[in-house]
């Protein structure tokens, strides 16, 4: 075995400081991209940092392509704010689909046998939600030309290596990039990685629960039509299938009793698999690297399972693979305030909710976001979005989702400017009136939503 105790030094190096910024929010996700837009709108001169060379994070270079819980099983929808413009602005562009308004809620057995086959059917429930399925190319655009419309300068390619932090406030962050290492000074900092890794070099207090990756993959050229008549005439033979597809190392994808092991996209021909393993540490390399390996072969093996078994994917072909890998959960932050699992069912009231998302099935409560868990307990300047806020674990697996992660992301800039203007820290600033001001840029009206195609 290798001697991995040995370290070296690093000689002593000025880092060029490219940028001062009102506010710098790190990593371009779904929580990122809300966030920068939000701040920039509410007057903050704002630069976003990205690893990737795109925005969108899991909707996009993840593949995950349903906007999963925007509204709940009782037909309300519930997230809608820079989300639901984005689903706006790819309707014009006719690149997503999801359930007429007029199904949300219904648990009316055509509709349901429709939809289940998107993902837009509770799984418990059986009622057809509010979950938008969007095409990643076209939300890469749209995300881009949000960003440049609210004058955001944003630096793909770069990924944070560390935070600078003087007397517990965050000044900033140095990242490395193909034009060497750099920083960015600003008054404000959104940690939008995902997996905390702005607050973790910080130094703040965190806990971690490794939850199991997930590569997706897409297959073309199926008949969609004749693999849904299939699934939906025969379940258990189908469920027979998936169980014999789990033993011969395929994905086990699936979501509740559905075993919708697939999904349809927005093109025609084309479904999406979900296509997870457990992982023993989240943050390690080596399991990283694993993972990739791993679910690339399963995709292959889940193709080959499909073209021999299952009716109308005899013709289907591997598209292509995430060129993300998923993470469900890692770091989580340990702010100001922990929302539970206990507060979430007894319906505990906050005075300062800044986000809104849907519970996990019918009957259960909406989960109110208050602003307390996007505080770290002692850093100062410093914000947190995204799945990595400070909730428990229960709590986690909801907030969790892409449509969440924009609330809070859209609350963590809104709150980012309305510091940088009242001259305040975060932690300091008039929390009725940053939920004023989050209460109403999601009230806006948006067009009206009209039938799927």
């Amino acid at each position: 075995m290798k001697d991995r105790s040995k370290t070296v030094i690093e000689p002593e190096r000025e880092v060029p400081v490219v940028d001062e910024v009102d506010v710098l929010v790190v990593g371009g996700g779904p929580a990122g991209l809300a966030a920068a837009v939000a701040a920039a709108r509410h007057g903050g001169e704002v630069d976003l940092i990205e690893r990737y060379g795109y925005v969108g994070g899991m909707a996009t270079g993840g593949l995950v392509l349903m906007l999963d819980r925007m509204g709940n099983d009782e037909g309300e929808q519930v997230v809608r704010g820079i989300a639901q413009e984005l689903v706006d602005r790819l309707e014009a562009m006719d690149a997503v689909i999801y359930p007429p308004k007029d199904v949300w809620g219904s648990s009316d057995p055509q509709a349901a046998r429709k939809w289940r086959h998107f993902g837009a059917v509770g799984p418990q429930s059986g009622r057809v939600r509010y979950s938008p399925t969007v095409d990643p190319e076209y939300l890469k655009i749209v995300g881009a030309r949000l960003l440049d419309e609210a004058d955001v300068r944003t630096l793909f390619h770069a990924w944070a290596c560390s935070t600078l932090v003087s007397d517990g406030i965050v000044r900033g962050v140095v990242f490395e990039s193909k034009s060497g290492r750099l920083a960015v000074l600003a008054k404000v900092v959104v940690d939008c990685t995902g997996d905390g890794d702005v607050f973790a070099y910080a130094g703040a207090d965190f806990e971690k629960r490794d939850l199991p990756f997930g590569l997706v993959f897409r297959l073309a050229g199926v008949d969609i039509e004749k693999a849904n008549s299939f699934v939906n005439e025969n379940p258990e033979e189908f469920d027979a299938l998936v169980r014999e597809l789990a033993k011969s190392g395929g994905t086990g994808g699936g979501v509740g009793g559905l075993n919708a092991i697939y999904y349809r996209t927005v093109r025609e021909g084309i479904v999406w698999c979900n296509n997870s393993v457990p992982t023993s540490d989240s943050l390690s390399i080596d399991e990283l690297t694993k993972a990739e390996k791993e679910r690339r072969e399963t995709a292959l093996r889940t193709l080959e399972f499909f073209r021999e078994n299952l009716p109308g994917f005899e013709e289907a072909f591997l598209l292509d693979t995430a060129p993300q890998l998923g993470t469900r959960g890692s770091r989580r932050l340990k702010g100001e305030h922990t929302l539970t699992k206990d507060e979430w069912l007894s319906e505990k009231q906050f005075d300062d909710v800044i986000a809104t998302c849907s519970p996990r099935t019918e009957g259960e409560p909406l989960i109110n976001v208050p602003y307390g868990c996007l505080l770290p307990e002692k850093l100062e300047n410093l914000l947190v979005a995204g799945r990595c806020i400070s909730v428990d674990t229960v709590v986690h697996n909801c907030v969790r989702l892409i449509p969440p992660c924009m609330a809070t992301g859209q609350a963590a800039g809104t709150a980012a400017a309305l510091a940088v203007r009242e001259d305040a820290a975060p932690r300091e600033i008039d929390r009725s009136q940053l939920r004023s001001l989050v209460a109403e840029d999601h009230a806006r009206p948006s067009p009206a939503l009209p039938d799927a195609k």
